[in-house]
């Protein structure tokens, strides 16, 4: 039986997945990344240059959560450092 993934994040660069996915497995919740990028051409187009972090379905919820929670606490260093 196959576990089920589901998409938590699409990202513009394999660099910002693999920090997304490394904050995902420290918190202790599988992840996976998937790259639909399309090298051949030098520009970006749209979904073939999608980069996307997978994690386990039933994980799914408590992943949205803390990826909100860390952009929040990203919004809230930036306005205390613009202070």
């Amino acid at each position: 039986m196959s576990e089920e993934w589901r998409t938590v994040e699409v990202l513009g660069t394999e660099e910002e997945a693999t920090l997304v996915a490394g904050f995902l497995e420290n918190q202790g919740i599988p992840a996976r990344i998937e790259s639909l990028r399309f090298t051949q051409e030098p520009v970006n187009f749209g979904g073939l240059s999608e980069i996307r972090v997978h994690v386990p379905a039933d994980r799914f919820a408590e992943a949205e959560a803390l990826l909100a929670s860390r952009e929040q606490d990203v919004s809230d260093q930036e306005a205390d450092d613009a202070r």
